[in-house]
């Protein structure tokens, strides 16, 4: 459905109706002026109004208010009703979701340690598995992407960079992890430090169909294994590889990454025999972690591996010159199918003792793609290879691998790891030797064993080749300790920089301007880390060789505690940002959601990933308040913290976390954090009773528990008021308003926790589309019946976040009174600060309608538009009952907020819905072109509106001409009838995210 050919037809000057076409099953609606439309046009507002009209169960129209624009699935504005007892849906698309992106060219991790620019995942991403941080288990991960998205940016790019020189390019919006956890890239200031996984691999390449093992190779292998035509054993394990998609095995097949990495580990540290009574086994030894990626990857290519198995075995080996015992632990996993025993076997795996054969690395892997022959060397090396480990707490040692061998078969040993050394140098790994030691121990019956002994280069680069782009399977500690030991040299080789640039510098001021050793090193300050000694060596004795680090650099035992503080043995590093620019943006940018509970994934080396409004009255004159107004806003924006990633006074519990998602503003005010009263004119006195406190995962818990009390950022804020006109005298005093009077408003949600809600619940939506066989025109509308346990357990997810943004709201009022009677000097009694409502306007709730002539139970979505109940709806609060309810529509930083009321006629045509403020007009990236923050604050300074911020550059992207004129949308709704003005407000002052 392409928007060009969708065209409203006028109904009214304020309605307009897209006729049914194509797969809509209800017409289209929207809520605009003639002057509006165009623009809602050119942003695909239509098209996405027609895509929600083919929603199964959706009744009357798919609508859109006056200040609609283009959002995720829903335009923001838009509304449906869904009829639950006629097959209707839910969607995440029509509560809320926002995308951040990064460029085409940023490179994202896989699973088989391969890279590959974001954009080139577009055809294939649903077959993609990339590397996630497990931030629980302190782990790299594999994490399938559940969604991916491609748009045009409307927020400003940047590129960052460290202190070690790491780069990357990504939206402002763009989530990094932090110590903090995760914050948007432009929250991120000079100094921070971010989480860095420093693991780069090879560039991704698709592998050729070539034939790696047909059928008839393998019925050789077989009979060379005794597995001849006699009986049906061939034939068996001919099918079983058939059935596994193993028989014939290309260099494509989906089991080849996994096969690499088996064969590389047996290599070295397993077994795999074949036994005279016809049995088989392979065994792999190593940590229990590690063997318990051994068994997924057992798993993977159809097979199962047994239990980790755990003993303490006593070890002696005979030398020529004493003999050792020694205990340790052993854990291990067998698996022992005959076919797969087999099929590694015919891929030139090693078969019984390794020590008493000659072997090579298989020709096949040396000719299979580089990424291919990474997984097999980084399993061996895992297996065989030292850990990291330094000579005197600041040099490494060259690390070594080691191969066994009977004497006679030493010239075997050497040819294998020539093998493995001509691969390591593919990754511009340099090897110095090989190395023979016959002397090492006696066999059995006598017979002299020997060590082959390859040794590689430790220099820096060197070691950053080897840890960065080989790395290590099926052993994370020397993976971890990899990455940690590049990280220090990197540090270590910037400090050595710097000391030989000071040395030339030194020299040239030395030869050219004649000044002295001591002269020199007062100009430079005398710092602690360059000696005057180290001053005259460079200039008077001449320097033979590079500087060395000098006294004062930490060992990297030391260091490496700094660095990987809270980061375990996960690999991550912290990197401290050196530098943050803008950039000009491409045509596309992209992104993609993990279907890990962690939600993140790995791009060019860095780890990056419900709303509402509530109106409180004063007791106070605006201009009774004005002098102290300063005063008044820095106890505010003390007591409300706002920001991305900002954290309240509180930090929770899971438990009382379940107990806020049960209970919403209940919660708070059972807890002291409000007055009692305040539920009566709350939405739902505070709480949706449907809501599943189970329903969130424990990642939405984490993300929330210390965010209660906060505003967050972007459109949220809490702006401090003056009413300043009336527009209905009875339906304001039923509101409690009056001209001249102080109010403040409060626009905020569920923070992260609402954000991690929605996105966990998409990939279940996307499966039970298909389940449910629901044709989707748009992926982001992917939804779930009402009554199938997916539409129901969203549902209760859904309202356990909404109960998350009402307790938010609460809490946030507990704070303002402080403010207000710390700044004021005043008593809860002369305040007089009261709730007049609170009403959500990112939400679906289930509500009784009548259309056409019918009594229905609908789903109303309600996507950046807010409920409209006329007086004498049951759900209105006892004193709402004569007047109708409460309809907040805020403007922006420099303009007037209305208070508008609910109709009747909203309840026959929009299902009791208005919009719920002015609208964007500009994207995010062009309004911060067009201001900086510093401008913006002077000129709302220069009208009298006091600005508090943690975000010159969020403020620029909130300014006033980035949104539609809100008196226009409150004309639209006055003059169409699903809303009456009641007040004007004007603001005096405004916390900003």
């Amino acid at each position: 459905m392409e928007t060009p050919e969708l065209r409203f037809e006028k109904i009214d000057d304020y309605r307009w109706e897209l006729p049914r076409q194509g797969a809509m099953r209800v017409p289209g609606r929207v809520y605009a002026s003639e002057k509006m439309l165009s623009k809602l046009e050119r942003e695909r507002v239509a098209s996405q109004v027609a895509n929600v009209a083919t929603f199964p169960g959706i009744v009357g129209y798919s609508l859109a208010m006056p200040d609609a624009h283009w959002g995720y699935g829903f335009c923001v504005g838009g509304v449906a009703a869904m009829d639950v007892d006629a097959g209707g849906v839910i969607s995440p698309g029509g509560v809320g979701f926002d995308i951040s992106c990064l460029p085409w060219d940023a490179r994202v991790l896989h699973e088989h340690g391969c890279t590959r620019a974001i954009s080139e995942m577009l055809p294939d991403w649903e077959q993609s598995r990339v590397v996630a941080q497990d931030f629980g288990a302190l782990q790299p991960v594999a994490a399938k992407p559940f969604r991916f998205f491609r748009k045009r940016p409307d927020t400003p790019l940047y590129r960052l960079s460290t202190s070690t020189g790491r780069t990357i390019a990504a939206t402002g919006d763009h989530p990094f992890y932090t110590p903090d956890g995760m914050v948007r890239l432009d929250q991120i200031r000079r100094g921070d430090r971010l989480a860095l996984y420093n693991f780069q691999g090879v560039p991704y390449e698709r592998p050729s169909d070539e034939v790696i093992l047909s059928e008839s190779r393998m019925r050789a292998v077989l009979a060379g294994l005794g597995k001849g035509s006699a009986g049906n054993a061939a034939t068996q394990i001919l099918n079983q590889l058939r059935a596994r998609g193993l028989l014939p095995l290309h260099y494509g097949s989906p089991a080849v990454p996994y096969l690499l990495k088996l064969i590389g580990f047996v290599t070295g540290d397993g077994t795999l025999g074949f036994f005279p009574s016809g049995r088989c086994g392979i065994g792999f030894y190593g940590r229990p972690e590690d063997l318990e990626d051994i068994r997924k990857d057992v798993s993977s290519v159809g097979y199962a591996a047994t239990q980790i198995y755990s003993r303490q075995r006593t070890h002696q080996i005979q030398t020529f010159y004493s003999k050792y015992s020694f205990q340790s632990l052993e854990n291990s996993c067998r698996t022992s199918p005959r076919s797969l025993a087999a099929l590694l076997a015919a891929l030139g795996c090693p078969v019984g003792n390794k020590a008493d054969q000659s072997f090579r690395v298989p020709p096949w892997i040396r000719k299979a793609p580089l990424w291919q022959k990474r997984l097999y060397l980084a399993a061996y090396c895992g297996a065989e290879m030292d850990t990291p480990s330094t000579s005197s707490g600041l040099n490494f040692y060259c690390p070594t691998v080691c191969v066994s061998k009977e004497i006679s078969l030493m010239d075997s040993a050497a040819e294998f790891l020539q093998d493995i050394s001509a691969m390591l140098e593919e990754f511009g790994v340099e090897t110095r030797t090989i190395a023979r030691m016959t002397d090492y121990y006696s066999g059995k019956g006598g017979r002299k064993s020997g060590r082959c002994r390859l040794v590689l280069a430790n220099r820096y680069q060197n070691l950053s080749a080897l840890y960065e782009k080989v790395g290590f399977v099926y052993n994370r500690r020397k993976l971890a300790q990899g990455l940690q030991a590049v990280h220090y040299l990197r540090l270590k080789a910037i400090k050595v920089s710097r000391r030989e640039a000071i040395a030339a510098e030194a020299q040239r001021l030395h030869a050219h301007a004649g000044v002295g050793a001591k002269t020199i090193h007062k100009s430079l300050g005398s710092p602690e880390d360059i000696s005057l000694r180290f001053i005259e060596r460079s200039i008077y004795e001449g320097r033979k060789s590079s500087a060395r680090i000098g006294d004062g650099f930490d060992a990297f035992s030391e260091r490496r505690r700094e660095f990987t503080e809270g980061l375990g043995a996960s690999g991550m590093v912290w990197d401290a940002v050196d530098q943050i620019e803008k950039i000009s943006a491409p045509e596309w940018v992209y992104d993609f959601t993990v279907s890990h509970p962690s939600h993140n994934f790995v791009a060019d080396g860095f780890v990056v990933s419900n709303c509402g409004v509530r109106l409180l009255r004063s007791g106070l004159m605006a201009d009774e308040a004005a002098p102290r107004m300063d005063l008044l806003m820095d106890a505010l924006f003390h007591q409300v913290p706002s920001g991305v990633g900002s954290k309240g006074k509180l930090r929770l519990t899971e438990a009382q976390m379940r107990k806020v998602f049960e209970k919403g503003a209940r919660w708070a005010v059972e807890n002291g954090l409000g007055d009692a009263e305040d539920l009566d004119t709350l939405e739902d006195r505070g709480a949706i009773e449907d809501a599943d406190p189970d329903g969130p995962s424990r990642r939405a818990v984490e993300r929330g528990r210390d965010q209660l009390g906060t505003l967050g950022s972007g459109n949220h804020f809490l702006e401090v008021q003056k009413i300043d006109a009336i527009y209905d005298e009875s339906v304001a005093e039923a509101f409690g308003l009056f001209e001249g009077q102080l109010v403040v408003l409060i626009h905020t949600g569920s923070r992260g926790c609402g954000y991690q809600i929605c996105s966990d619940s998409i990939q279940e939506m996307l499966r039970a589309s298909l389940k449910y066989g629901i044709a989707l025109p748009d992926k982001q509308l992917c939804c779930a019946p009402l009554k199938s346990p997916e539409g129901r357990a969203y549902f209760g997810a859904m309202g356990a976040g909404a109960n998350f943004a009402r307790a938010n709201r609460q809490v946030i009022t507990h704070r303002v009174r402080e403010a207000f009677m710390h700044a004021l000097g005043a008593s809860p009694r002369e305040l007089d600060m009261g709730v007049v409502y609170d009403v959500c306007h990112n939400v679906a709730k289930i509500e009784k309608h009548e259309f056409a002539g019918r009594k229905l139970t609908l789903c109303v979505h309600r996507k950046g538009a807010t409920r409209s109940f006329p007086a004498g709806h049951p759900e209105l609060p006892p004193r709402y009952q004569k007047a109708g309810q409460p309809v907040f529509l805020p403007g922006s930083m420099g303009t007037a907020s209305y208070v508008l009321v609910g109709t009747e006629r909203a309840m026959r045509e929009t299902f009791g819905t208005v919009a719920h403020g002015a609208g964007r007009r500009l994207s995010r990236t062009q309004a911060s072109k067009q201001i900086s923050g510093r401008d913006l604050r002077l000129q709302l300074e220069k009208q009298g509106i006091r600005v508090r911020t943690d975000s010159e550059r969020g403020l620029a992207e909130e300014a006033p001409f980035a949104y539609k004129d809100v008196s226009e949308v409150v004309e639209i709704c006055d003059r169409s009838g699903i809303a009456k003005k009641v007040a004007r407000m004007r603001p005096m002052g405004v916390v900003k995210g």
